[in-house]
């Protein structure tokens, strides 16, 4: 009597896709003549049956699935490219359900950012009535005992300097083995940049051979003092004069190549540089000192 047996590699075999009964001789192996797999014998009954049914809509689930798969990339590919219609092809609307009208503007405007205009900083230009800033003028000197009487007054005129720190530069100032003031700056009025007409001067007068011998010396320092005329604010005559001697002495670190160690002090308005003319206190003055 023959052995009926089903194969059960749905995925595989036709044999068991379609559920087919496979009738084997007495003796013969288990094995799907199709796929080569091992058969189930055919128990028959309720389980089989049920057994039978669930692999029925398993398949079937599968292709559904892969029906409706194949019909959403057709649609998905038809995005990309879509054929135009030949003059004999008829192209029908669907009917559109109305839609409520929408408080909301269709497109909603993007809002446009400008960005911020880049604002020029040029030097200040002097008041018509006044003439444009001397250039810039060197003062090199040897040091002498009234060199250092005026360095030790303008000491005296720093403001907001402790009564120590003010002993502390006397003996300094006493001790140095040289100092000198090099180059003295012109400003004009309410101009707080250096002009951009005193640079290439003042970097020729920095390079002077007098003053490279302090330069190639790491040990000396180079002191900036800015100063304001005493037209004015108090308060606003300290922070001009400040930002004039910053200025030169950015100048001097990023676009002269100085490598010594390198103060800005403040001096406030003054008429320290001349009592008589109000247009030669607005400077800034470069001194090189060596200790």
């Amino acid at each position: 009597m023959k052995v009926s047996a089903k194969c059960m590699n749905h995925s595989g075999c036709l044999k068991a896709y379609r559920g087919e009964i496979i009738e084997l001789d007495p003796g013969a192996p288990l094995v799907c003549p199709e796929c080569g797999k091992p058969l189930s014998k055919a128990g028959g009954g309720a389980g089989g049956a049920i057994k039978i049914a669930a692999i029925g809509v398993a398949v079937l689930v599968v292709a559904v699935g892969a029906i409706v798969g194949m019909k959403v990339m057709g649609k998905k590919g038809s995005g990309t490219a879509v054929a135009e219609p030949t003059p004999m092809q008829e192209v029908t609307t669907p009917p559109s359900t109305p839609v409520p009208p929408s408080t909301e503007p269709a497109t909603k405007p993007m809002a446009t950012i400008t960005p911020p205009a880049a604002i020029p900083m040029p030097d200040t230009p002097p008041p018509a009535d006044e003439p444009p800033p001397a250039a810039p003028i060197a003062t090199n000197e040897a040091v002498t005992d009234q060199i250092r009487q005026e360095v030790l007054t303008r000491i005296d005129k720093i403001p907001n300097l402790s009564p120590e720190k003010k002993d502390r530069l006397y003996v300094s100032v006493q001790r140095a083995r040289d100092m000198r003031k090099i180059v003295e700056i012109s400003f004009a009025s309410g101009q707080a940049q250096m002009p951009s007409t005193s640079a290439p001067q003042v970097k020729k007068l920095l390079e002077d051979p007098a003053v490279v011998k302090f330069r190639d010396d790491l040990t000396a320092v180079f002191v900036v003092l800015g100063f304001a005329d005493a037209k004015g604010d108090e308060k606003t005559n300290y922070a001009i004069s400040e930002k004039r001697a910053k200025s030169v002495v950015d100048f001097m670190e990023k676009q002269a190549a100085v490598k010594n160690v390198t103060h800005s002090v403040a001096m406030g308005g003054t008429n320290l540089v001349d009592k008589t003319n109000t247009a030669k206190n607005r400077v800034a003055e470069i001194w090189a000192v060596l200790p």
